[in-house]
Protein backbone atom coordinates (compact mmCIF):
# COMPACT_ATOMS: atom_id res chain seq x y z
CA UNK A 1 0.00 0.00 0.00
CA UNK A 2 1.33 3.44 -0.93
CA UNK A 3 2.03 5.90 1.87
CA UNK A 4 -0.80 8.10 0.63
CA UNK A 5 -3.49 5.42 0.53
CA UNK A 6 -5.63 4.41 3.49
CA UNK A 7 -8.49 2.08 4.34
CA UNK A 8 -12.19 2.78 4.62
CA UNK A 9 -15.07 0.42 5.32
CA UNK A 10 -18.14 0.07 3.12
CA UNK A 11 -20.86 -2.20 4.51
CA UNK A 12 -18.26 -3.64 6.92
CA UNK A 13 -15.81 -4.53 4.12
CA UNK A 14 -12.39 -2.84 3.99
CA UNK A 15 -11.33 -1.02 0.81
CA UNK A 16 -8.24 0.98 -0.14
CA UNK A 17 -8.79 4.63 -1.02
CA UNK A 18 -6.74 7.56 -2.23
CA UNK A 19 -6.89 11.04 -0.68
CA UNK A 20 -9.33 13.30 -2.50
CA UNK A 21 -11.55 10.46 -3.75
CA UNK A 22 -15.29 10.70 -3.17
CA UNK A 23 -17.39 7.89 -1.75
CA UNK A 24 -19.14 7.35 -5.08
CA UNK A 25 -15.80 7.00 -6.88
CA UNK A 26 -14.72 4.22 -4.52
CA UNK A 27 -18.13 2.54 -4.85
CA UNK A 28 -17.89 2.58 -8.64
CA UNK A 29 -14.25 1.46 -8.70
CA UNK A 30 -15.33 -1.73 -6.95
CA UNK A 31 -18.53 -2.19 -9.01
CA UNK A 32 -20.81 -1.88 -5.98
CA UNK A 33 -24.41 -1.20 -6.97
CA UNK A 34 -25.67 2.09 -5.58
CA UNK A 35 -28.21 4.72 -6.78
CA UNK A 36 -26.59 7.76 -8.43
CA UNK A 37 -29.00 9.29 -10.94
CA UNK A 38 -27.47 12.76 -11.23
CA UNK A 39 -23.83 11.65 -10.98
CA UNK A 40 -21.69 12.25 -14.07
CA UNK A 41 -17.94 11.53 -13.72
CA UNK A 42 -16.91 14.13 -16.31
CA UNK A 43 -18.32 17.09 -14.35
CA UNK A 44 -18.30 18.29 -10.75
CA UNK A 45 -20.94 16.79 -8.41
CA UNK A 46 -24.38 18.16 -9.25
CA UNK A 47 -26.07 17.19 -5.94
CA UNK A 48 -29.68 17.37 -7.09
CA UNK A 49 -31.12 13.84 -6.97
CA UNK A 50 -30.13 12.74 -3.44
CA UNK A 51 -30.50 9.07 -4.43
CA UNK A 52 -26.83 8.47 -3.55
CA UNK A 53 -27.23 9.34 0.15
CA UNK A 54 -25.31 7.07 2.53
CA UNK A 55 -24.75 6.94 6.28
CA UNK A 56 -21.25 7.80 7.50
CA UNK A 57 -20.54 7.44 11.19
CA UNK A 58 -24.20 8.14 11.98
CA UNK A 59 -24.55 11.10 9.59
CA UNK A 60 -26.42 11.13 6.25
CA UNK A 61 -24.26 12.52 3.42
CA UNK A 62 -24.22 12.57 -0.38
CA UNK A 63 -21.85 9.95 -1.74
CA UNK A 64 -21.21 11.98 -4.91
CA UNK A 65 -19.63 14.95 -3.12
CA UNK A 66 -18.32 13.60 0.19
CA UNK A 67 -14.60 12.85 0.16
CA UNK A 68 -13.33 9.77 1.97
CA UNK A 69 -11.15 10.04 5.07
CA UNK A 70 -9.01 7.41 6.83
CA UNK A 71 -11.09 4.93 8.81
CA UNK A 72 -14.41 6.21 7.43
CA UNK A 73 -17.25 3.75 8.10
CA UNK A 74 -19.85 3.90 5.31
CA UNK A 75 -23.26 2.20 5.35
CA UNK A 76 -24.96 2.09 1.95
CA UNK A 77 -28.06 0.21 3.04
CA UNK A 78 -28.76 1.24 6.62
CA UNK A 79 -32.40 1.90 7.43
CA UNK A 80 -31.83 5.68 7.47
CA UNK A 81 -29.88 5.66 4.20
CA UNK A 82 -32.46 3.46 2.46
CA UNK A 83 -35.31 5.67 3.67
CA UNK A 84 -33.56 8.78 2.33
CA UNK A 85 -32.79 7.13 -1.01
CA UNK A 86 -36.41 5.99 -1.40
CA UNK A 87 -37.77 9.42 -0.49
CA UNK A 88 -35.48 10.97 -3.11
CA UNK A 89 -36.63 8.51 -5.77
CA UNK A 90 -40.29 9.10 -4.86
CA UNK A 91 -39.82 12.82 -5.42
CA UNK A 92 -38.14 12.15 -8.77
CA UNK A 93 -40.93 9.84 -9.96
CA UNK A 94 -43.52 12.53 -9.23
CA UNK A 95 -42.08 14.21 -12.35
CA UNK A 96 -41.83 11.18 -14.63
CA UNK A 97 -44.38 8.74 -16.02
CA UNK A 98 -42.64 5.42 -15.38
CA UNK A 99 -44.04 3.05 -17.97
CA UNK A 100 -41.06 1.91 -19.96
CA UNK A 101 -42.57 -0.54 -22.45
CA UNK A 102 -43.98 2.31 -24.54
CA UNK A 103 -40.90 4.55 -24.15
CA UNK A 104 -38.39 4.98 -26.97
CA UNK A 105 -35.62 5.01 -24.34
CA UNK A 106 -36.32 1.48 -23.06
CA UNK A 107 -33.05 0.14 -24.45
CA UNK A 108 -31.27 -1.06 -21.33
CA UNK A 109 -29.41 2.22 -20.79
CA UNK A 110 -32.16 4.29 -19.13
CA UNK A 111 -30.59 5.34 -15.84
CA UNK A 112 -33.93 6.18 -14.22
CA UNK A 113 -35.51 2.82 -15.11
CA UNK A 114 -32.44 0.85 -14.04
CA UNK A 115 -32.19 2.70 -10.72
CA UNK A 116 -35.89 2.30 -9.88
CA UNK A 117 -35.61 -1.42 -10.62
CA UNK A 118 -32.38 -1.77 -8.61
CA UNK A 119 -34.04 -0.05 -5.64
CA UNK A 120 -37.06 -2.36 -6.00
CA UNK A 121 -39.51 0.53 -6.09
CA UNK A 122 -43.04 -0.91 -6.04
CA UNK A 123 -45.26 2.11 -5.41
CA UNK A 124 -44.87 5.87 -5.65
CA UNK A 125 -45.39 7.97 -2.54
CA UNK A 126 -46.19 11.01 -4.69
CA UNK A 127 -48.39 10.50 -7.77
CA UNK A 128 -47.11 11.64 -11.15
CA UNK A 129 -48.70 14.80 -12.55
CA UNK A 130 -47.69 16.46 -15.85
CA UNK A 131 -45.95 19.84 -15.66
CA UNK A 132 -47.34 21.31 -18.88
CA UNK A 133 -49.89 20.65 -21.59
CA UNK A 134 -48.71 18.19 -24.24
CA UNK A 135 -48.69 21.04 -26.77
CA UNK A 136 -45.81 22.66 -24.83
CA UNK A 137 -43.37 19.83 -25.56
CA UNK A 138 -40.58 21.66 -27.42
CA UNK A 139 -40.21 20.17 -30.91
CA UNK A 140 -38.67 23.30 -32.44
CA UNK A 141 -35.13 21.96 -32.87
CA UNK A 142 -34.56 19.95 -36.06
CA UNK A 143 -32.66 17.14 -34.28
CA UNK A 144 -34.01 16.68 -30.76
CA UNK A 145 -36.98 17.45 -28.55
CA UNK A 146 -37.50 18.35 -24.89
CA UNK A 147 -40.48 17.01 -22.94
CA UNK A 148 -40.91 18.84 -19.59
CA UNK A 149 -43.45 16.21 -18.53
CA UNK A 150 -40.72 13.58 -18.36
CA UNK A 151 -37.96 15.84 -16.99
CA UNK A 152 -36.68 15.06 -13.49
CA UNK A 153 -34.55 18.26 -13.31
CA UNK A 154 -31.41 16.31 -12.42
CA UNK A 155 -29.27 19.04 -14.00
CA UNK A 156 -26.93 16.85 -16.03
CA UNK A 157 -27.88 18.55 -19.29
CA UNK A 158 -27.27 21.97 -17.73
CA UNK A 159 -23.90 20.95 -16.33
CA UNK A 160 -22.50 19.56 -19.59
CA UNK A 161 -23.77 22.61 -21.50
CA UNK A 162 -22.06 24.96 -19.06
CA UNK A 163 -18.92 23.01 -18.09
CA UNK A 164 -18.05 20.88 -21.12
CA UNK A 165 -19.49 22.74 -24.10
CA UNK A 166 -19.14 26.07 -22.23
CA UNK A 167 -22.16 27.44 -24.06
CA UNK A 168 -24.28 28.26 -20.98
CA UNK A 169 -27.53 28.00 -22.92
CA UNK A 170 -29.36 25.67 -20.54
CA UNK A 171 -30.50 26.39 -17.00
CA UNK A 172 -33.25 25.23 -14.66
CA UNK A 173 -36.10 27.59 -13.84
CA UNK A 174 -36.30 26.91 -10.11
CA UNK A 175 -38.77 29.77 -9.62
CA UNK A 176 -41.46 28.05 -11.69
CA UNK A 177 -44.30 26.24 -9.91
CA UNK A 178 -42.92 23.05 -11.46
CA UNK A 179 -39.20 23.55 -12.22
CA UNK A 180 -38.02 22.62 -15.70
CA UNK A 181 -35.06 23.11 -18.02
CA UNK A 182 -35.13 26.29 -20.12
CA UNK A 183 -33.03 27.53 -23.04
CA UNK A 184 -31.64 31.05 -22.57
CA UNK A 185 -34.52 33.00 -20.99
CA UNK A 186 -37.23 30.50 -21.85
CA UNK A 187 -37.29 30.78 -25.64
CA UNK A 188 -37.96 27.80 -27.95
CA UNK A 189 -34.84 25.69 -28.46
CA UNK A 190 -34.41 26.64 -32.10
CA UNK A 191 -34.47 30.36 -31.21
CA UNK A 192 -31.84 29.98 -28.48
CA UNK A 193 -28.04 30.04 -28.54
CA UNK A 194 -27.95 26.22 -28.68
CA UNK A 195 -25.18 25.03 -31.03
CA UNK A 196 -26.72 21.58 -31.48
CA UNK A 197 -23.79 19.59 -30.05
CA UNK A 198 -26.24 17.11 -28.53
CA UNK A 199 -24.31 16.56 -25.30
CA UNK A 200 -27.43 17.35 -23.26
CA UNK A 201 -29.31 14.62 -25.13
CA UNK A 202 -26.50 12.10 -24.65
CA UNK A 203 -26.37 12.48 -20.85
CA UNK A 204 -30.11 12.72 -20.12
CA UNK A 205 -30.86 9.82 -17.73
CA UNK A 206 -34.41 9.34 -19.01
CA UNK A 207 -36.38 10.34 -22.12
CA UNK A 208 -36.90 14.04 -21.44
CA UNK A 209 -34.28 14.97 -24.04
CA UNK A 210 -34.32 12.68 -27.03
CA UNK A 211 -33.20 12.44 -30.64
CA UNK A 212 -36.10 12.95 -33.04
CA UNK A 213 -34.80 10.04 -35.09
CA UNK A 214 -35.62 7.74 -32.13
CA UNK A 215 -39.19 8.92 -31.61
CA UNK A 216 -41.71 6.27 -32.59
CA UNK A 217 -38.97 4.08 -34.06
CA UNK A 218 -37.14 2.43 -31.18
CA UNK A 219 -39.85 0.22 -29.66
CA UNK A 220 -42.58 -2.08 -30.86
CA UNK A 221 -45.39 0.06 -29.45
CA UNK A 222 -43.78 3.50 -29.28
CA UNK A 223 -45.25 4.54 -32.62
CA UNK A 224 -48.80 4.47 -31.26
CA UNK A 225 -50.56 7.80 -30.92
CA UNK A 226 -50.90 9.34 -27.43
CA UNK A 227 -54.70 8.99 -27.43
CA UNK A 228 -54.18 5.22 -27.68
CA UNK A 229 -51.09 4.93 -25.47
CA UNK A 230 -52.31 6.84 -22.43
CA UNK A 231 -55.45 4.71 -21.83
CA UNK A 232 -53.30 1.58 -22.25
CA UNK A 233 -50.83 2.82 -19.63
CA UNK A 234 -53.61 3.71 -17.18
CA UNK A 235 -55.24 0.31 -17.68
CA UNK A 236 -52.03 -1.65 -17.05
CA UNK A 237 -51.16 0.40 -13.96
CA UNK A 238 -54.65 -0.26 -12.57
CA UNK A 239 -54.23 -4.00 -13.10
CA UNK A 240 -50.63 -4.39 -11.91
CA UNK A 241 -50.17 -4.46 -8.10
CA UNK A 242 -46.78 -2.74 -8.32
CA UNK A 243 -43.89 -1.73 -10.53
CA UNK A 244 -42.16 -5.13 -10.46
CA UNK A 245 -44.69 -6.54 -12.94
CA UNK A 246 -44.33 -3.50 -15.20
CA UNK A 247 -40.53 -3.76 -15.04
CA UNK A 248 -40.71 -7.45 -15.97
CA UNK A 249 -42.74 -6.66 -19.09
CA UNK A 250 -40.44 -3.79 -20.05
CA UNK A 251 -37.37 -6.02 -19.66
CA UNK A 252 -38.85 -8.54 -22.09
CA UNK A 253 -39.71 -5.78 -24.55
CA UNK A 254 -36.22 -4.27 -24.23
CA UNK A 255 -34.69 -7.68 -24.99
CA UNK A 256 -36.91 -7.94 -28.07
CA UNK A 257 -35.64 -4.53 -29.23
CA UNK A 258 -32.08 -5.83 -29.04
CA UNK A 259 -32.89 -8.33 -31.78
CA UNK A 260 -33.55 -5.56 -34.27
CA UNK A 261 -31.39 -2.70 -32.96
CA UNK A 262 -27.71 -2.99 -33.79
CA UNK A 263 -25.08 -1.02 -31.86
CA UNK A 264 -21.79 -0.57 -33.70
CA UNK A 265 -18.73 1.05 -32.11
CA UNK A 266 -16.89 3.26 -34.54
CA UNK A 267 -14.86 6.46 -34.94
CA UNK A 268 -16.31 9.64 -36.40
CA UNK A 269 -15.16 10.34 -39.98
CA UNK A 270 -15.98 14.05 -40.16
CA UNK A 271 -12.57 15.26 -38.93
CA UNK A 272 -9.28 13.98 -37.58
CA UNK A 273 -9.97 14.36 -33.84
CA UNK A 274 -10.98 10.71 -33.53
CA UNK A 275 -14.17 10.88 -31.46
CA UNK A 276 -15.60 7.43 -30.73
CA UNK A 277 -19.25 6.51 -30.36
CA UNK A 278 -21.87 3.83 -30.93
CA UNK A 279 -24.11 3.98 -33.99
CA UNK A 280 -27.57 2.60 -33.24
CA UNK A 281 -29.27 1.26 -36.36
CA UNK A 282 -32.52 -0.49 -37.19
CA UNK A 283 -32.18 -2.11 -40.57
CA UNK A 284 -30.47 0.52 -42.70
CA UNK A 285 -31.83 3.42 -40.65
CA UNK A 286 -29.66 5.29 -38.13
CA UNK A 287 -31.57 5.79 -34.88
CA UNK A 288 -29.00 7.66 -32.81
CA UNK A 289 -25.33 8.36 -32.14
CA UNK A 290 -24.28 7.65 -28.55
CA UNK A 291 -20.80 8.70 -27.32
CA UNK A 292 -19.07 5.68 -25.78
CA UNK A 293 -16.93 7.55 -23.22
CA UNK A 294 -13.83 7.22 -25.39
CA UNK A 295 -10.39 8.62 -24.48
CA UNK A 296 -10.68 11.51 -26.95
CA UNK A 297 -14.22 12.80 -26.50
CA UNK A 298 -15.71 11.12 -23.40
CA UNK A 299 -19.41 12.17 -23.55
CA UNK A 300 -18.78 15.04 -25.97
CA UNK A 301 -19.84 15.40 -29.59
CA UNK A 302 -20.17 18.18 -32.13
CA UNK A 303 -23.31 18.83 -34.17
CA UNK A 304 -21.95 16.87 -37.15
CA UNK A 305 -20.84 13.88 -35.11
CA UNK A 306 -24.11 13.66 -33.19
CA UNK A 307 -26.70 14.55 -35.81
CA UNK A 308 -25.04 14.92 -39.22
CA UNK A 309 -25.87 11.51 -40.65
CA UNK A 310 -29.10 12.08 -42.58
CA UNK A 311 -27.15 11.82 -45.84
CA UNK A 312 -26.77 8.06 -45.26
CA UNK A 313 -30.38 7.38 -46.26
CA UNK A 314 -30.89 10.44 -48.44
CA UNK A 315 -32.80 9.93 -51.69
CA UNK A 316 -30.22 12.18 -53.34
CA UNK A 317 -27.26 10.00 -52.38
CA UNK A 318 -25.29 8.60 -55.32
CA UNK A 319 -25.89 4.90 -55.86
CA UNK A 320 -23.60 4.37 -58.84
CA UNK A 321 -20.45 5.97 -60.29
CA UNK A 322 -20.83 9.11 -62.38
CA UNK A 323 -19.48 8.88 -65.94
CA UNK A 324 -18.54 12.13 -67.60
Amino acid sequence: MNDSTFHIRINDVAYKANPGSTIIEIINQHNIEHPQICYLPSVDPIETCDTCIVEVDGELVRACSTKVTPGMNIKLNSSRAKASQTEAMDRILANHSLYCTVCDNNNGNCKLHNTAEMMEIEHQKYPYTPKVDASEVDMSHPFYRYDPNQCITCGQCVEVCQSLQVNETLSIDWEADRPRVIWDDGVPINESSCVGCGQCVSVCPCNALMEKSMLGNAGFMTGLKPDMLEPMIDLVKDVEPGYSGIFAVSEVEAAMRETRTKKTKTVCTFCGVGCSFEVWTKGREILKIQPSDGPVNAVSTCIKGKFGWDFVNSNERLTKPLIR
